[in-house]
């Protein structure tokens, strides 16, 4: 599974599929982009973290993550999402899509 689809199944739980496929169109995005800039700035091996809400305050996301070197370059990694607080990631997941 995705970050985008462990987001979008979280959000949909929140505000019913209807309304979260809507709402996620531009939540994800938010958040991801966000975050990926906050890795981009922590140094490397380091674990940053990140809380967001939303504005009507039905969620609560806790991201972290860490930037790392890798064979191939920086890669940017998901260790864990909290969302209202459950645990949504049970595994690390890279930021950067794979190009297969």
């Amino acid at each position: 599974m995705t970050i985008e689809e462990l987001l979008q199944d979280e959000i949909n739980k929140i505000y019913e599929p209807e309304v979260g496929s809507k709402t996620a169109k531009v939540l994800i995005p938010a958040f991801l982009g966000d975050f990926r800039k906050v890795l981009e700035g922590s140094d490397p091996g380091v674990t940053a973290s990140e809380e967001y809400m939303t504005e009507d305050k039905k969620m609560h996301l806790i991201f972290r993550g860490q930037r790392r070197m890798t064979a191939k370059g920086i890669d940017y990694i998901l260790t864990s999402i909290i969302c209202n607080d459950s645990e949504l990631l049970s595994t690390e997941l890279s930021m950067i899509p794979k190009l297969f």
